[in-house]
């Protein structure tokens, strides 16, 4: 379904914020895997320990984060800038190893996330927002570098802001999310994208309708739904929220409804038994193809979850 644009916007510079992902090119070392590290809270002592670990000498070899990161939200997400080719569009990632930071900033192999069971942040929605603002008083991959939201949209409040995030980094970077807007001249100018998510307070109202009916008309799976969204209203020349509500409201219209499915959830205990049984008759199952397997026999677990008890049986990086 096509949704008619009654005129365009015309921005001199527009930040897309994603999600960073799980998934990665190269292997992550041990010591650069956020569950190895001794204080199980989210401490200063905690977060000095892990930015020295990313600082530290010798180890994995750095790469363009844009390089770095892999799966299909990833494979959507840099190529946001070619369907913005209106505007001069800037990728930057919400990283729960590194915070803020550009697409073509120079990373190590990390795994650290807000969500999901292995290397997550402690503490949960309250550790996750005092780690995100803890990592932007670090000085990061590239000093001199906005560190936050905040600070990104202080040093630029004339340009448009579309940030695609998860619920989990969402809820991270809520306040930071809020404070950039105040700073913005035209607070029409930053909008939220995050498919079935809710924000509080203040982020209610940064928000643009979406939710799981977009994949009749989008594809991909819903991991990718936000970036595929904020791909969609880039391609329609828009970047204002209150254009981007009117023309996702309209296409909301013409979905269908989500189909739901009765399916049997299981504990980690049994998850991991099929696990380890399907991976003994082909040893180099990926987790995403074993999941889509797992849910055709009528079983449920969510896709993070199931990636990380996958992972712990396999071994290997992510």
């Amino acid at each position: 379904m096509t949704v008619p644009v009654s005129g365009s916007d015309r921005s001199t510079t527009v930040h897309v914020v994603v999600t960073c992902t799980n998934r990665k090119t190269a292997t992550v070392p041990a010591e650069l895997r956020l569950g190895s590290l001794a204080d199980p809270t989210v401490t200063s002592e905690a977060v000095g320990e892990w930015t020295a670990r990313l600082n530290g000498p010798g180890g994995a070899a750095h790469l363009a984060a844009e390089d770095l990161y892999a799966g299909e939200h990833w494979a959507v997400a840099r190529q946001l800038p070619v369907a913005a080719a209106a505007h001069d569009t800037q990728l930057w990632v919400c990283s729960a190893g590194y915070g803020l930071i550009r697409a073509r900033a120079l990373i190590r192999p990390y795994a650290a996330a807000f969500s999901g069971h292995e290397d997550r942040v402690p503490g949960g929605a309250d550790g996750a927002r005092r780690w995100w603002q803890a990592l932007a008083h670090w000085e990061g991959p590239e000093p001199g570098q906005p560190r936050s939201i905040r600070e990104l949209a202080a040093a630029k409040p004339t340009a448009s802001f579309i940030l695609a995030l998860s619920a989990a980094y969402l809820d991270a970077c809520r306040d930071d999310i809020a404070i950039a807007a105040a700073k913005l001249h035209d607070p029409d100018r930053l909008l939220v994208i995050s498919a079935g998510a809710r924000g509080p307070g203040v982020l209610a109202g940064l928000m643009v309708p979406a939710d799981a009916r977009l994949q009749a008309v989008l594809g991909g799976t819903r991991q990718a739904l936000n970036t595929r969204t904020a791909s969609r209203l880039l391609e329609a020349g828009i970047t204002s929220r209150v254009k981007a509500t009117r023309y996702m409201t309209k296409l909301l219209a013409g979905q269908p409804s989500v189909a739901r499915y009765e399916r049997k959830k299981l504990s980690d205990e049994e998850v991991i038994t099929m696990i380890t049984g399907r991976l003994a008759r082909d040893p180099g199952m990926s987790a995403s193809r074993m999941l889509r397997e797992f849910r055709d026999a009528g079983y449920a677990c969510e896709q993070q979850r199931f990636a990380a008890l996958h992972h712990r049986v396999a071994g290997g990086g992510r």
